[in-house]
């Protein structure tokens, strides 16, 4: 994967019209988290992408500090509400029962863990697994974010704390392939080659799909160690002497199945009518076989359909930009609201962590952040592209739309969270 290929910030998709605002600064960011994490990405992609684990041990112990520490662990757990559907205490693969970690419940928001008994797990041998963490972890939300710029995949983050000698999951597989971060003291990783190779997430452990397979890695990763551990790959994983935190960003990708599987329905939807007819009448009958009706349906969606679709559905549904900031812009954005509000001399700029595509159609200038799209005047097109190229700008400097218009056009991208107050 050569993320190079990223050209100037409003170039136009080839053939396709779209212009890219922002792309070119999240590539670069996710290029420097991937190296950070698998070495040189040339190699990583030539020779390991979904074949073998890579192991990185020349980061310094607290190398992955600035994601989360212990002492973030233990905040998190104790001084603000945690949902239980969020954490898990699990020995030997066996997760505890819910209510055995619930104090009270929210307002309407659901079971809440309590403290203490979630502690009390801990000291009696459980992991605790906390789950989801690229959505509210700042840290780790941002990492997330920057990788699945660079892979196109989804990538979640979940956290591991297991006490001395415990094993929190038996041996198995993932379904998807994985980073994991050492933070704090070390586990033991045996590692073994894939007994069901590149498993699809249907394909769950089962007792013949654990069979006997030949050991990749045995061995301890220490604080400030990586890995990249790709699915399949049967691992068992256990604390030595010490607590144990490690992290694991797990990328959900989307294989050429889900991509035919989504083609192939979206034909049918668009009126194309051979994938809409029924089986030949009586198909199921023993030695049946009707193949007239085969060749109408031999045509499969071409190939730039499937990777199209599959750019859609990430760019709306799977990637999600920052919102940090977005409120006091919007707040900044409202004639009267605050003295600090937007003038025709305050610069902005586009939100950091936000990726803007924008087109043509029609008389409209059509302006998208994830699943959002934003119809603009055709007309306002040059002066949207200046105020997305990433450098400070102000009202006063778009001569070509009246004060008002300009003042309106501003307005309206800080509300939506495309443009931020530059401050200095």
């Amino acid at each position: 994967m050569d993320t190079s290929a990223a050209g100037p910030a409003t170039e136009a998709t080839p053939g396709d019209g779209t212009e890219w605002f922002g792309l070119d600064e999240l590539l670069a960011a996710g290029q420097q988290s991937l190296t950070r994490l698998v070495g040189p990405t040339d190699t990583f992609f030539g020779q390991h992408w979904e074949r073998t684990p890579v192991i990185v041990t020349d980061h310094p112990a607290d190398a992955f500090a600035d994601l989360m520490t212990l002492q973030d662990f233990d905040r998190i757990l104790t001084e603000g509400p945690v949902a239980v559907q969020t954490l898990h205490a699990v020995n030997a693969s066996r997760a505890l029962p819910a209510e055995q970690l619930v104090h009270y419940r929210g307002n309407g928001g659901g079971p809440l863990a309590d403290p203490g008994k979630v502690l009390d797990a801990f000291a009696a041998g459980a992991t605790l697994v906390l789950h989801g963490l690229h959505r509210w972890w700042p840290p780790l939300r941002r990492i997330c974010q920057e990788l699945s710029s660079v892979l196109s995949h989804r990538v979640v983050a979940d956290a591991y704390l297991t006490p001395p000698g415990q094993t929190g999951h038996l041996r198995h597989y993932d379904t998807h392939d994985l980073f994991t971060l050492q933070i704090a003291g070390s586990k033991h990783w045996r590692i073994e080659d894939p007994t069901v190779p590149l498993p699809l997430s249907s394909q769950h452990n089962t007792p013949e799909r654990l069979g006997p397979s030949t050991v990749h890695f045995d061995g301890v990763l220490r604080a400030g160690t990586s890995m990249y551990l790709p699915r399949g790959h049967l691992h068992t994983v256990s604390s030595r002497t010490d607590t144990s935190l490690h992290i694991t960003l797990g990328i959900e990708a989307v294989t050429w199945k889900d991509a035919l599987t989504s083609a192939v329905r979206s034909y049918a939807e668009q009126q194309h009518l051979p994938w809409r007819r029924v089986l030949p009448a009586g198909f199921a009958r023993p030695g049946a076989t009707d193949r007239q009706a085969l060749p109408e349906i031999t045509e499969v969606p071409p190939y730039e359909e499937m990777v199209a679709w599959a750019q859609e559905r990430f760019w709306r549904h799977e990637y999600r930009s920052s919102h940090a900031g977005r409120l006091l812009s919007m707040i900044s954005a409202t004639p009267g609201g605050t003295d600090t509000g937007a003038g025709r001399a305050t610069p902005v700029r586009r939100a950091p962590g936000i990726v803007v595509r924008a087109r043509l159609s029609g008389d409209h200038y059509v302006v998208s952040v994830d699943d959002k799209d934003i119809r603009l005047p055709a007309a306002v097109a040059e002066d949207v592209r200046v105020l997305l190229g990433g450098e400070p700008v102000r009202a006063q400097d778009l001569p070509s739309l009246s004060e008002k218009n300009a003042d309106a056009l501003l307005r309206r991208l800080l509300q939506e969270g495309i443009l931020r107050i530059a401050h200095s």
